[in-house]
């Protein structure tokens, strides 16, 4: 046999082999990415222009050039999350509507409408999205978790969009509204000496540093939905494509209400400096607000106070403060709120009047409740990873009752001042430092004027009073300190009865 022969045959047969599967090969990844595209969906949709203004500028209307961009849906906090699903009739349930911000993402795609309107997102791997659309001068408008199925076509039909209204004067003396799904522009500081209107879903954007100053009567609608809050945020690059940085300069100034009686309802505020302002007011009542990523959320100087599901979230300095102005001797009440992620502190106190604080959540906060005068009844509410739950730090006659409250891992839990201090069926869990502390390191070595009744407790740690800092204490601050705080006889067995309602 000639072995040249066989050789060469052999290189051919090898060289034949590979090609063949290279074929294979190609035309499997083929198949597989036809297969694949076969299976991914389409979102689609129309976009309509509709001028409600008597601006002859914008028609005729051109549908063309509208953006539409796509992105992931934002991860919620898993720690809100949690406490929604736990405690659903306390706060507000937050949604992709609530927690969305297009500036915070990078888009997945963008496009632009057609001479008709129309745009299409094909091509998409099954799952949820959201939508934001914009024209310059038209507003802007969130569509959130829309729906992409495999092999179908979600058609969101028409998505209206009005004109934009831009303020950049300092007085508006006219009525206002504020329309569903319409956007305002708030250029610098603005003065609405007349009565306003918000309505479910207008969006209010304050360029930095400038600030709102409400006059007269506001409405505000009754809560329905998360998806159909008024907002008021931030306007920094709010037709971005790019994801934008959201710092302290960023922020709006503030939001002043002015009048005897302040009732706000169903809307969200973010990004601002100082987010709510209500001064000299006689009455306040304020629900299913949500607040985040601001310095401060909500200052009260003045009026009695009814204030019942906020979510307060993300801010640098204090929740909600009361001032030295603020309740005087009316009663002030908060109930079924959440406070969360704070870093100075929930709640600030500081009235000469009375307090009730009930079924509200604190978590991940510096003080969750901090007081420097007025009686109060604390009881029924959840604290959870917190430095200080509760922090009284001005000695006077006092009244302090707090009862049936569940008090999970904090540093220190409750550091009492004044003269009646009742720390009653409460459940106690895991602890840092001190369950109560009552001692000063200075004269008069006490923060109370008398003993602490704090019995009837369950106590996770058995050695409770190693965590009791009081006249019992064997150094020289507990031999100085003159009293002390009584905790037996105490509870076997946590109440079922204690925390959010």
């Amino acid at each position: 046999m000639n072995i040249k022969q066989f050789s060469g045959s052999l290189v051919l047969k090898i060289h034949s082999w590979i090609i063949l599967s290279m074929i294979v090969l190609i035309f499997g990844f083929l198949c597989n990415s036809c297969s694949t595209n076969a299976n991914k969906g389409t979102i689609s949709g129309t976009v309509i222009l509709h001028n409600d203004t008597d601006n002859p500028s914008l028609n005729p209307v051109d549908y063309a050039g509208i953006t539409v961009a796509l992105y992931k849906t934002a991860v919620l906090d898993t720690t809100l999350v949690r406490i929604n699903q736990q405690y659903p009739q306390i706060g507000v349930q937050i949604t992709q509507e609530t927690e969305f911000d297009h500036r915070n993402f990078n888009p997945l795609k963008v496009v632009t409408t057609d001479a008709e309107g129309k745009f299409s997102f094909p091509s998409l791997s099954p799952g949820n999205y959201n939508l934001v659309v914009w024209k310059n001068e038209w507003g802007i408008r969130y569509i959130c978790s829309v729906r992409a199925e495999e092999k179908e076509n979600n058609n969101l039909g028409n998505i209206v969009l009005y004109p934009a209204t831009s303020y950049n004067s300092t007085i508006v003396s006219e009525p206002t509204t504020f329309k569903s799904d319409h956007s305002y522009f708030v250029l610098t500081d603005v003065n609405f000496m007349s009565s306003v209107e918000f309505q479910p879903r207008a969006q209010i954007f304050i360029n930095p540093a400038a600030m709102l100053k409400f006059y007269g009567a506001v409405t505000t609608p009754e809560f329905t939905s998360p998806k159909d809050m008024w907002k008021i945020t931030s306007g920094k690059e709010i037709y971005s494509t790019a994801q934008v940085t959201m710092d302290f300069d960023s922020y709006y100034s503030t939001v002043n209400f002015y009048g005897d009686e302040i009732n706000l309802k169903s809307g969200e505020l973010i990004y601002g400096t100082s987010s709510i302002n209500i001064i000299n007011s006689l009455s306040i009542n304020l629900s299913f607000l949500l607040l985040r990523y601001c310095s401060s959320g909500i200052t009260l100087e003045q009026g009695e106070v009814n204030i019942n599901n906020l979510i307060i979230s993300n801010c640098y300095n204090y929740g909600i403060s009361c001032t030295a102005n603020a309740g005087n001797t009316n009663s002030d009440f908060f109930t079924k709120c959440i406070f969360f992620n704070i870093k100075t502190g929930g709640i600030l106190i500081n009235i000469q009047g009375y307090y009730n604080i009930t079924d509200c959540y604190f978590s991940n906060i510096y003080k969750s409740i901090s007081a420097k005068l007025g009686d109060c009844n604390i009881s029924h509410n959840n604290f959870e990873n917190n430095y200080f739950n509760i922090y009284f730090d001005y000695i006077s006659n006092q009244n302090h009752q707090i009862t049936y409250n569940n008090f999970y891992s904090a540093t220190i839990c409750i550091q009492p001042t004044g003269e009646i201090n009742n720390i009653n069926y409460n459940n106690f869990y895991l602890i840092s430092d001190w369950y109560i502390t009552i001692r000063r390191i200075l004269y008069p070595y006490s923060l109370v004027t008398e003993n602490v009744d704090a019995t009837h407790n369950y106590w996770y740690e058995s050695n409770v009073d190693k965590y009791l800092a009081d006249g019992n204490d064997n150094d020289e601050f507990g031999s100085n300190c003159q009293f002390y705080i009584i905790y037996q006889p105490i509870l076997d067995t946590p109440l079922r009865d204690a925390g959010i309602q």
